[in-house]
């Protein structure tokens, strides 16, 4: 699994922040709306996996399992906003995946997709009941 921090540059000021405060700021953009039409996208969760770039991740490849499991399952179809933090932040990952310009993009080769499974890994430690769930 990968273990190294990802900060980003936070709005052009040049703040640095870490993975954690990028998750907590960005889960209050999923929506319950949202999570249907994530929800919708298996055919394209599936095309990104299968390329070249996310094979070299298996952890990633579980966890986007999981997350998709989840966003799809009969509580995500009926949750309402406010989100749960687990529910809003398993759509977060499936949006940042599906993104191909992130903090390494997608096309870098050998380390495009590392942010994509740096983030879903963390999105499942910060809410282990994701996989108990399921």
């Amino acid at each position: 699994m990968h273990r190294a921090s990802i900060v980003r540059l936070h709005g052009g000021t040049g703040e640095a922040i870490s993975l954690d405060d990028f998750i907590d700021e960005s889960r209050a953009e999923v929506s319950a709306a949202d999570i249907r039409d994530l929800a919708k996208l298996h055919a394209e969760v599936k095309a990104k996996l299968a390329t070249d770039q996310a094979r070299q991740h298996h952890d990633l490849q579980a966890g986007v399992r999981l997350l998709m499991e989840f966003i799809s399952s009969d509580e995500a179809r009926n949750a309402a906003d406010p989100l749960p933090t687990a529910l809003a932040e398993a759509g977060l990952g499936i949006r940042y995946l599906l993104k191909g310009i992130d903090f390494i993009p997608d096309s870098v080769p050998e380390i495009g997709m590392t942010d994509d499974a740096r983030l879903v890994a963390r999105i499942l430690e910060r809410n282990p009941q994701l996989a108990g769930q399921l």
